[in-house]
């Protein structure tokens, strides 16, 4: 499922996992049937790694929980004992003790293994939070699984990993994603929600190369047919408008006091006679089957700041850098320039350290930053409040900014809490776009945009002629946009590797 930020992908997805009701209709499931959902990111970030992950066991988890409460007041000498009778047998039925290596297999399969149980959420990188979600609902045994981007934050490795589980999964998928290589490699149907028809447009039989040729040729053969009914309403309307003329023409003649009575006749049936063919005419147009003139969206815009710096002048300079997260060693006496003009691809596995290292260069230089996530964003300051406060321009300027960016004027007094994923990050970017940085560190810029969005904001950065450094597993986008350089953070260290035809 695609569509533009704001659509309601979301919603829907919600909706068909039991988590938000429809104000109308119905959600069936069939019986015994088990719904697995992924949601963007961590609902609540509170708790730790292994009770987030028991979570996932079900009913198992909450018998498990109930038993062990059991045995400590048995334990304490409470009468308890057929209640805990009771609770073991489910907890037998349900193969309880298949739990741990349930867990196990899945936290080895993920490559979450090395997370201890007491890690709190918050101390997880992005990439393994979205491990973790995925794990949960696969404890699980779904029999359907809703996917809600499921690649953001997902490192090479991870992306293909699922990719090659969902290709062996009995079940059926439903996924809400604008990861483009993941839609060839996974999807056999797309379903776009394009904001504009109200029905779902349904593109059987391919993943996302499929989808946009066949849109294309769709917008192609509706352009046509509208073209072909507009020439045919502009004949109707001319032929109307002649019979009419003819009809005032005959009426004149008989005003004058020509002695014709049967020209009053003839005047009559003509008038009649255009009358009808403008009720035929407005019935057409107002039948289903006439074509609405094709509409899009009107477009994003980004120009990204340019830098008339000296080249080759060093911008961002680390020395001995170090950084742990708790026990863990992030980064370990790093070393790093980076020169003006530089384009930097940073990569690595999930918990690596790459965001670690992009939020250090970033600290104490003038640099404009795209975090990950947008954590502590969803607030009830409103889009203009939001954006005036990080871009100090007059009303109007904003007004002006912020419909290049997508936000029409129902949007300006909106709440950020009630923004989707996309919109958000869109939000991001118009404040980035506009500051007066010269630098750009961009952490998975691509995550949560739609597929509108992500050619603009390749084409803007293939532009660009600043400093850029960029954290993306987007293989599509890394490509598109063009680095000189790449960083392979990995054990500690940051590697300097050579690319292809450099």
């Amino acid at each position: 499922m695609v569509g533009p930020n704001g659509a309601g992908k979301t919603t829907l997805l919600r909706v068909l996992a039991g988590e938000l009701k429809p104000v109308a209709g119905s959600v069936t499931h069939g019986p015994g049937t088990r719904v697995g959902y992924v949601a963007q990111q961590m609902p609540d970030p509170e708790g730790t790694v292994g009770a987030f992950l028991a979570g996932g066991l079900g009913e198992l988890a909450e018998v498990t929980v109930r038993m062990r409460e059991l045995e400590a007041r048995l334990a304490a000498g409470e009468d308890v004992l057929a209640e805990f009778g009771a609770v073991q047998e489910r907890w037998t039925a349900l193969e309880g003790w298949t739990a741990e290596a349930r867990i196990g297999e899945i936290r080895q399969r993920l490559d979450i293994a090395e997370l201890p149980d007491g890690l709190p959420l918050r101390a997880v990188s992005g990439g393994e939070q979205a491990r973790l979600l995925l794990a949960r609902a696969l404890l699980d045994e779904p029999d359907v699984l809703l996917l809600d981007e499921p690649t953001n934050h997902l490192d090479a490795d991870g992306v293909a990993w699922l990719q090659g589980w969902l290709a062996a999964y009995d079940g059926g998928v439903l996924t809400v994603s604008h990861d483009r290589a993941f839609l060839d490699a996974v999807v056999t149907r797309v379903v776009e929600l394009e904001g504009i028809d109200e029905e779902p447009q349904d593109y059987p039989g391919g993943g996302y190369s499929a989808f946009r040729v066949e849109k294309q040729r769709r917008w192609e053969r509706l352009l046509l047919d509208f073209e072909a009914q507009e020439k045919d309403r502009r004949r109707w309307e001319a032929d109307i408008e002649r019979t009419k003329e003819f009809s005032r023409g005959v009426e004149n003649t008989v005003r004058s006091g020509a002695e014709a009575p049967h020209l009053r006749r003839v005047a009559r049936l003509v008038a009649r006679k255009a009358k009808v063919r403008e009720r035929r005419l407005r019935r057409q147009m107002e039948s289903v089957r006439w074509i609405a003139k094709p509409r899009t969206r009107p477009p994003l815009t980004l120009a990204f700041p340019q830098d008339a710096g000296d080249p080759g002048e060093v911008v961002l300079r680390a020395e001995n850098l170090t950084v742990k997260a708790g026990d863990r060693l992030l980064l370990d006496g790093v070393d790093l320039t980076v020169r003006r003009g530089d384009r930097i691809l940073i990569t690595g596995r999930n918990g690596a350290g790459k965001t670690t290292l992009l939020n250090a260069l970033g600290e104490g230089v003038e640099a404009a930053v795209l975090p990950q996530t947008s954590d502590g964003l969803r607030t009830d300051q409103s889009v203009m409040g939001f954006f005036r406060e990080h871009v100090p321009v007059y009303l109007d300027d904003a007004e002006k900014l912020l419909q290049g960016h997508q936000f029409g004027p129902d949007q300006w007094e909106a709440r950020l809490r009630s923004l989707s994923a996309g919109e958000l990050r869109r939000l991001l970017l118009a404040v980035l776009v506009n500051s007066p940085a010269r630098v750009l560190l961009l952490d998975e810029p691509t995550n949560f945009l739609d597929f509108d969005a992500l050619d603009v904001v390749e084409e803007a950065l293939r532009r660009y002629k600043g400093t850029l450094v960029v954290v993306t597993h987007d293989r599509y986008f890394a490509d598109a946009v063009g680095f000189g350089r790449r960083w392979q953070v990995t054990a500690g260290e940051v590697v300097e590797v050579r690319l292809s035809g450099a």
